[in-house]
């Protein structure tokens, strides 16, 4: 198809998946998922749906009560270096801080599918053509938070910023040069007012979703549509993405060996291209993004995740599955997603158009 033909298709696809709200497991959802078969199936994949059981409740309910513990240790550790010294508020904070990050770790690994509460059910939609190795992927439930993704981010780095500046005063407080003691109480104050955003970050159905994540679905399925010659490809349309990732959770425990996924997540109009990772940097996905950047004239930055920031890349690569998620967005992005003028009318959906020919691209270096 012709650029201004693909575009036309981009706008469209976007339009339909947003007219209402798509929260896991909902009529509006599988409504979505249905026009989504469709293109694919229209596109020569073989589809088939795998619906999962999962646990609401640390998507619901885990940023609030992570920032609230991180809060609550720094005001521990505040308390205890004024009346026992900084020594013992230095051990008593590292095993607090351990204790968090095994009980975070703990809960990426079983917890979101195995917890008892707040069950819940969604569907995969898992589209493959030939024996796929490469696999193009993107969220379709969509939700909103009382807070914007914009303050939530910066409420993250600011909190991690304090517990930053809290060790640093509890090292330097070790060498008894110093009377540190008049810190304590601004520390506190910093943590309580950083962590207060997210205390109070609590899930909602009220966004259309349009750049979070139809926007990216209408690249994936535009660009599964332009490589139907290239060979071997396999398109996964995830659900609960937007409540820990559970989707990607669900899939990636039965994924295939030695796979690359490609996922496609909030694709604005505006802003620099990126490819997002966690854990080990994939050499084989950066080789054939500098060859994609080169051939389509496109810069294209490979950096980890903005703290804050969930994708469906993170469930997979905690798997050690090489994947990146493909993002375009601002500030002004970050400030609309979640929240109910994250819709279709406030933004022409250029950049998804040129977010499936990357995509494509993408697919064709890696195969």
């Amino acid at each position: 198809m012709a650029d201004i033909e693909v575009a036309h298709r981009a706008s469209d696809l976007v339009k339909q998946l947003s007219r209402t709200t798509r929260f896991a497991g909902s009529s509006e959802e599988a409504e979505a998922r249905v026009l989504c078969r469709r293109e694919l199936e229209q596109s020569g994949f073989v589809c088939t749906e795998s619906e999962f059981e999962y646990s609401q409740a640390p998507g619901k309910w885990g940023v609030p009560l992570a920032s609230a513990v991180q809060a609550a240790t720094i005001l521990i550790v505040a308390r205890i270096a004024l009346h026992r010294g900084p020594l013992v508020a230095l051990i008593v904070g590292a095993l607090l801080y351990v204790v968090l990050l095994f009980v975070a770790a703990d809960v990426k690994r079983r917890w979101i599918l195995a917890l008892p509460f707040q069950r819940a059910r969604a569907t995969n939609l898992e589209a493959s053509r030939g024996n796929p190795t490469i696999w193009l992927m993107a969220h379709l439930d969509s939700k909103s938070q009382t807070v914007p993704m914009l303050i939530r981010i910066a409420s993250t780095i600011a909190l991690s910023v304090v517990i930053v500046a809290t060790t640093i005063v509890l090292l330097v407080s070790l060498r008894d040069t110093l009377d540190l003691r008049l810190l304590w109480m601004p520390l506190q104050i910093a943590a309580v007012i950083a962590a207060l955003p997210s205390v109070l970050c609590l899930v909602r159905n009220e966004s259309p979703g349009a750049v979070d994540n139809a926007s990216g679905v209408a690249a994936v399925l535009l660009a599964a549509e332009s490589t139907a010659s290239h060979g071997d490809l396999g398109v996964v349309i995830t659900s609960g993405e937007e409540l820990g990732l559970a989707g990607a959770r669900a899939w990636g425990a039965r994924a295939a060996s030695g796979i690359v996924v490609i996922n496609c997540d909030t694709v604005d109009d505006a802003g620099g291209w990126r490819l997002m990772y966690a854990g080990a940097r994939s050499r084989r996905i950066s080789a054939a993004a500098s060859a994609t950047s080169a051939s389509l004239r496109i810069k294209i930055l490979i950096s980890r995740f903005i703290p804050g920031i969930l994708a469906d890349s993170m469930a997979l690569s905690d798997r050690g599955i090489e994947a990146v998620t493909l993002s375009r967005g601002t500030l002004r992005t970050l400030a609309r997603i979640h929240t109910r003028r994250d819709n279709s009318n406030a933004f022409t959906s250029e950049g998804v158009e040129r977010a499936s020919a990357l995509l494509a691209a993408l697919t064709t270096e890696l195969s």
